[in-house]
């Protein structure tokens, strides 16, 4: 008897720190939404996911295909290497966070600029860690 009380109550407690985590995450995403200053805060310590007119820029890996998560000072790396300077970082769109707060962001780098062949050198010399970019066409 005591047993099943002490399981049902450590079973609540568990329950209610999940759901306040899940709170605390929407109620950040939600504050990123609407502060448009707090949002280009995150901007500069978020993460970012490149896309190319819509399609994911993927990366190879023993699992299959995934998509990278890129920093900040990354992203505007491989902006000056193409010489995009006049796509910034405020050009992404926020689209979730981290369990730890870390805001997530998308960026299509084919909307400014329609030439293909020219991501895929900068993104694999620049992404040591990821040495192979996938460009679906």
């Amino acid at each position: 008897m005591v047993l099943k009380a002490f399981c049902t109550r450590t079973s609540a407690l568990l329950h209610q720190r999940f759901c306040s985590d899940y709170v605390k995450q929407m109620r950040y995403l939600f504050n990123l939404k609407e502060d448009d200053d707090a949002c280009r805060q995150a901007l500069t310590s978020g993460t970012f996911y490149l896309f190319h007119n819509l399609a994911p820029l993927l990366q190879k890996s023993k699992e299959g295909n995934t998509a990278p998560q890129i920093n900040a000072s990354e992203v505007n790396t491989i902006l000056e290497k193409m010489g995009q300077q006049e796509m910034k970082l405020e050009d992404s769109v926020l689209i979730d966070c981290s369990e730890r707060e870390v805001a997530q962001f998308a960026l299509d780098l084919g909307s400014s600029s329609p030439s293909l062949a020219c991501f895929k050198p900068v993104l694999q010399s620049n992404r040591t860690a990821y040495p192979k970019v996938c460009i679906r066409q």
